[in-house]
């Protein structure tokens, strides 16, 4: 797991406990429905179906259409308005989907897929702590969907492998 020094003060923030039962019904459904495998991209087959680009045509490599259809903002309408009530919460819920859908991720996939959790501020007045997970493979042949995540500085960021989410749902 690699992530930048935002993410890393908010982890030490909060109590971080990474539980299946905390990811929301709705995405719940997504990881339930799996993967598929189109036009050369893995892709949770039911942010897919939904879809409604163009397609692999549009973006400049393949790992960048992963992130864009497989991406999606994290539940957070019930959610206090500020700190750790929202922080802690909306970070077990992003990593609950994360890992429980890195961990369904098909075998038979010629390279790794990498989960990416980002929060920042958002809502209708920046001001908000929102959070993204998206998924993507990490080929030897493309440039990384991130290439330098503990440099990141555009908000909080961390990167997770299925080795990584493996450990983390056993905590």
């Amino acid at each position: 797991m690699r992530t930048n020094a935002q993410m890393s003060e908010f982890l030490r923030a909060v109590e971080i406990r990474v539980r299946e039962e905390d990811m929301p019904d709705q995405f719940r459904a997504v990881v339930e429905a799996g993967w598929t495998l189109e036009e050369e991209a893995r892709l949770l087959r039911a942010l897919y179906s939904g879809y409604s680009g163009v397609g692999r045509a549009e973006f400049d490599d393949v790992v960048h259409f992963e992130a864009v259809v497989n991406g999606r903002g994290m539940m957070d309408y019930d959610l206090p308005d500020a700190g750790s009530e929202r922080l802690g919460p909306l970070l077990r819920r992003s990593l609950g989907y994360a890992c429980t859908a890195l961990l369904s991720v098909p075998s038979d996939g010629l390279w790794p897929v990498l989960g990416y959790i980002s929060l920042s501020e958002g809502g209708l007045n920046d001001d908000m702590l929102t959070a993204h997970v998206t998924f993507c493979s990490q080929r030897p042949d493309l440039p990384p969907y991130v290439p330098d995540v503990e440099s990141h500085k555009q908000g909080a960021l961390m990167e997770i492998s299925e080795r990584d989410a493996a450990d983390l749902l056993k905590r």
